[in-house]
């Protein structure tokens, strides 16, 4: 009994495979060379109706993804000035574009403007001195979304990162800001600002 209880439970495991293995073989099967596109998709349409009822189904959808921009949507902006002494709830102004793949990049207001609705990811690295502190958030609208800081830098030259991944709306708008305290100091060139749409709805 135990014997046939385990070859059973092989049974019912190698079922699902036996099954998809028919159903290649019987879509694959038949000569392409001698039927015509539309016979071949009607062909093709009844050997799918015939696994799917086997209880066989692909697990790809074949369903065409709508509503997705084809276009690349992605920044990187650079720090063009050294900026001291910045007050609190002060706006961060990238000067240098180097990419605005979909022109969501305002260098005027250091903002981001989300052309289509999705999931975007934003990086950010400052560049600070010695005795610095830095106290930065990465804001969608107005509400502070990431936060990082640095309370007295003790090193020469140190760097602060932050990163952000959110579902924005078109029109919805991103941008780094200062908080809490003045911050004394932030260096040109080495810091920056990153963002892109990921892939997908």
């Amino acid at each position: 009994m135990r014997f046939i209880s385990r070859q059973f439970r092989m049974d019912l495991k190698l079922k699902p495979l036996a099954l998809a293995f028919i159903c290649v073989v019987v879509i694959s099967y038949g000569d392409a060379a001698q039927q015509n596109p539309n016979n071949f998709l009607s062909s093709y349409n009844v050997q799918e109706c015939i696994c799917q009822k086997m209880g066989w189904e692909p697990k790809c959808s074949r369903e065409p993804i709508t509503g997705c921009p084809g276009n690349v949507i992605a920044f990187h902006v650079v720090l063009s000035k050294r900026l001291w002494n910045v007050a609190t709830s002060t706006i961060i102004k990238f000067g240098r574009v180097d990419l605005n793949d979909g022109n969501g990049y305002d260098p005027n207001t250091g903002k981001f403007t989300a052309p289509v609705d999705g999931v975007y990811f934003f990086s950010w690295t400052f560049h600070i001195n010695k005795g610095t502190t830095v106290y930065l958030c990465g804001y969608v609208d107005g509400k502070c979304k990431s936060h990082v800081g640095i309370n007295n830098s003790t090193s020469n030259a140190d760097n602060i990162h932050g990163h952000l991944a959110i579902r924005m709306k078109k029109g919805n708008k991103f941008w780094i800001q200062t908080f809490w305290t003045t911050v004394q100091l932030l260096q040109e060139n080495y810091s920056f600002l990153s963002g892109y749409k990921l892939s997908g709805c």
